[in-house]
Parts: C-alpha cells; structure tokens; sequence
C-alpha cells in the first residue's frame, strides 16, 4: 500500500510536469472538473465462487484536470485528461466478497472528438481494499480473493456528450481486474464487466477549451533505447493442515527477482517496440516447506542455480510524455523444470515513470494471459542513441 501511494504522488509530479509548456511557464488557469459515475455489471471469467454470485453494482467520484495545449504532447495525445479517484463497489448477493473501495489514477483521452460528442478510451489504475478475504474457518466460500488489499485496474470505451459549458454526460463500458499478484492466496483475481453513466462538470469559467487540433509534427527523433530494470515482489504459497499439520492456511513467501536488459526502437511519439532478456530469480522454485523449531514453516533450500531462469520477450510502449505504458510478453528459454511449475509462456504488463532516465515503475506478471504470478516494483535506467 505504502509503495502504491508513493508511485501516485511520483504520477502526480509526471501530470504536472507535464501541464508545463516548453518555456517553462505553467497555464495560467487549469481545467479543473468533477465527475461521478454509477456502475451495474457482471462478475465475467472468474471461477471458485458459489453458483449465483453474478452481480455488483457500484460508483465513484473523480476530480481531475483537462489538459488545455500548455503542453507539447497536449495536442499529440488528443487532449487528454488526468487524475485521481475514489470507487466503492457492492456484490448484492452475498457478503463474502465484502464491500471493497479503491483509490486510483485515471488517465482519459479521446478516439476521436465531434463538435459536441466525444469517443473516448478511459484507464484506471490503483489499490483497493475492504475485501472480505478467504478465511478456511471463517470465509470458507470466497476462492477468488485471499487479500484485504488487491490492486485495481480497469479500462474500457465511453461515449461523451457535452451539454452546455461546463456540464457533459458520458456512457460506457468498462472491463475491471483486481488481483494481489499472489501474494496472499488463493488469488483467481475478480472480474468485472460494467456498464456505467456518468456526469461531469467542468470549472472552467463558462467557457470550453477549443481543443484546436494542430498538425501532428513529425517525429524526427527516432532512435535506439537501451536499458536495464531491476524488479521483485512476493509469490506466496500455502500448504494444506493435511500435509503440515499446523493451521489450514500456512503460507510461505517466496522472494522473485527480475533483471531486465532491452532494446527498443523509438519510432513515433507515442511508440516504441523492442525486445530483450529477463533474468529471473525464481524464489518460488519446487516448493516445499521445512518445519522448524516452534512450528514455523519455512522454504525448503536447493542450490542456487535451480532457482535462475532465463526468459526472451518482445516489448512495445504506448508513451504518455513523462510515463509510459508497456507490454511485454515473454517465453521462458532455460529454466529447471518441476511438477506444478507455471507455463513457459508468460506476460508483463505495466506502467513507468521517468524522471530524466531513471525509471520508477510497477507491474503484474502473468500466465495465460489473466493469472497473475506477482507483482512487480522495478527501478531501471535506459540510454538514448540517435538513429544516424
């Protein structure tokens, strides 16, 4: 939770930074709004929970502020949209889930924009907490989610009509995903597809941004990007009372480290695409527990070398200025096989902020494209060589 809210205040100097045009002066009066929004969907693709829990129903409340063109990327990106939230969400037919809030960042931008619609593409990304968590005695039934706090991600489409000045009204779709990247099972993660009608104020003195779209300058700086990350966080294991004879849920934790090294091709604003090396100390290895002195359940050792991995993947970045978007799927090459191991072929998907060429970033890493194995904190650095 700690780390979650520092990402959030280092995003939130990225967005200002990036309301600052090229001479180093700061708009004289942002576009503040105020939005609300109600939900009612589904819980889609998630299994281990009782048959009929189907429904949840929910808002949240945002503020945020409407990029004007103070910035050079303001035009590029369509105008967007940046911020911060507050969601609480509902299941009306059980109590197990418990009644989960989150708070987040949202970053919204347009399709495309008519004279009085908008198409958009909405992105929130955050931590929540309230989950009724899975307990063997206490909560038995909830197999999705065995965490008080799970991270929160959603995007979708919207459509968004203005009417009048300051005030419009949207509709849309959104598909949510939270997850504690296993590190509190059991961890299915929550699905959610969930329609929602929203309506939005803007303080902006009675009078809307032209939104002029400009020419698109081409980029002419294209070049290679060279760097290397470091990441970890925690995979948890638990081992059943038949097996420990201690408490039904006993859990280990297991550490996972990743040395990222890539090469991306930097070849429009928004976009970069590349690939590299991920080599990955696999903590979680084998497992097997080994019951000390007292009862305390800890990881069996092997030698080191059974714990290194080495995976291949490809990368493309959807960059926002100063914060980048990136996917990453990637196939492990050389590790030592054993029963139960994930698949080979895995998934990263995240979100990094540079601050110069240091990076700051968080991540989930996954397999079959939805079953989280971790999440992921990584610090990296990159080098810029100009195409000739």
């Amino acid at each position: 939770m700690k780390n979650t809210l520092l990402l959030f205040l280092i995003l939130i100097s990225g967005v200002a930074q990036a309301q600052i045009d090229e001479s180093g002066n700061a708009p004289d009066s942002p576009n503040v709004f105020i939005r609300a929004d109600f939900e009612y969907g589904a819980i889609v693709g998630t299994g281990d929970l009782p048959e009929g829990i189907d429904e949840v129903m929910g808002g949240n409340i945002e503020v945020g502020w409407q990029t004007t063109g103070s910035a050079f990327y303001d035009n590029i990106l369509g105008y967007p949209a940046f911020g911060f939230g507050f969601l609480t969400y509902g299941f009306p037919q059980t109590g197990i889930l418990g009644k989960p809030n989150a708070f987040y960042m949202f970053y919204n931008a347009p399709f495309h924009r008519w004279k009085n619609f908008r198409l958009n593409y909405i992105i929130r990304l955050g931590m929540s907490y309230d989950w009724e968590p899975n307990d063997p005695v206490s909560n038995p039934a909830n197999l999705a989610l065995g965490s008080f706090r799970n991270l929160y991600i959603a995007a979708g489409p919207e459509v968004q009509y203005y009417w009048g000045e300051r005030v419009s009204v949207s509709a849309g779709l959104k598909f949510t995903h939270f997850s504690n990247g296993q590190s509190s099972l059991p961890n299915a993660g929550m699905n959610l597809l969930t329609p929602h009608l929203g309506v939005k104020y803007d303080f902006n003195g009675g009078k809307r941004p032209p939104y002029t779209k400009l020419p698109k300058p081409e980029y002419g700086e294209k070049h290679m990007e060279y760097y290397v990350q470091l990441g970890n966080g925690i995979r948890q294991i638990f081992f059943d009372s038949a097996s420990t004879g201690l408490s039904p849920k006993t859990g280990v934790s297991y550490p996972v480290v990743n040395i990222s090294a890539a090469a991306q091709y930097q070849f429009a604003w928004t976009g970069k695409f590349g690939g590299g090396i991920d080599l990955i100390y696999w903590g979680a290895y084998n497992p097997q527990y080994e019951v000390g002195s007292g009862g305390i359940i800890g990881a069996k050792e092997y030698p080191f070398a059974d714990y290194l991995q080495l995976g291949i993947f490809v990368s493309y970045e959807f960059v926002l200025n100063n914060f980048s978007i990136y996917a990453q799927p990637g196939y492990r090459v050389i590790r030592k096989e054993y029963e139960g191991m994930p698949p080979d072929f895995y998934q990263h998907l995240g979100l990094k902020y540079f601050i110069r060429n240091l990076s700051l970033g968080v991540a989930i890493r996954a397999v079959n494209f939805g079953q989280a194995e971790y999440i992921e904190w990584a610090v990296g650095y990159r080098f810029k060589s100009k195409k000739k």
